[in-house]
C-alpha cells in the first residue's frame, strides 16, 4: 500500500494527532442496556455521563482496555438532527471516530490537501474546536479532529 501522505511529498502527519474515542450511536429504548454491556463485556468503567444541548444528545464516557474511551449517546427528542438521521438510516451503531490535537488547523489542512471535504466544522463545541471529514471520502467513516480549547 502506498502511504500518500509521507510516500508522494504531502504534509508529515506522524504526531500530529491521537486516538480519543470512538462514538456509538444507540435508540433512546437501548441506551441504558448498551451503556450496561459495553462496561460489562469489555470490562470497562463509566467515566462520565451528561448531554449536549445543541446535539440534542445524552452521553455515556466509557474508559475500555488501556485508554481507550467510547462514547454511548442517544438523542434526547425524535427532532431532526445528525444522530435522529444517523439512526433512521442505520438502526444505531458505531457512528465516529475521534482524533485529538493541538494542532487543529494543521489536521484541517492536512485533509484539506488530500482532497477531502471539510463538514460539521465549529470553534467552539462545548470549549473543543473541531471538524469532520465527510465520511464519502473515507469508505463510509466519520472522522472527527477536535483541540481543546486554550491549547
Amino acid at each position: 500500500m502506498t502511504d500518500s501522505v509521507n510516500g508522494m511529498g504531502g504534509p508529515e502527519a506522524s504526531g500530529l494527532f491521537s486516538l480519543h474515542h470512538i462514538g456509538i450511536v444507540t435508540p433512546r429504548e437501548r441506551y441504558d442496556d448498551v451503556v450496561a454491556k459495553v462496561i460489562d463485556c469489555l470490562g470497562g468503567s463509566l467515566e462520565e455521563e451528561g448531554g449536549d444541548k445543541e446535539l440534542d444528545i445524552q452521553g455515556s464516557w466509557i474508559q475500555v482496555g488501556s485508554g481507550l474511551r467510547l462514547e454511548v449517546v442517544t438523542p434526547r427528542r425524535d427532532i431532526d438532527s445528525p444522530m435522529t438521521r444517523f439512526l433512521s438510516k442505520t438502526g444505531g451503531g458505531l457512528h465516529h471516530v475521534s482524533f485529538e490535537t493541538t494542532e487543529i488547523s494543521a489536521c484541517k489542512a492536512l485533509a484539506l490537501a488530500g482532497g477531502a471535504s471539510i463538514i460539521g466544522e465549529s470553534a467552539d463545541h462545548d470549549g473543543w474546536a473541531e471538524h469532520f471529514i465527510h465520511p464519502g471520502h473515507t469508505g463510509g467513516a466519520l472522522l472527527h479532529w477536535m483541540q481543546a480549547l486554550g491549547q
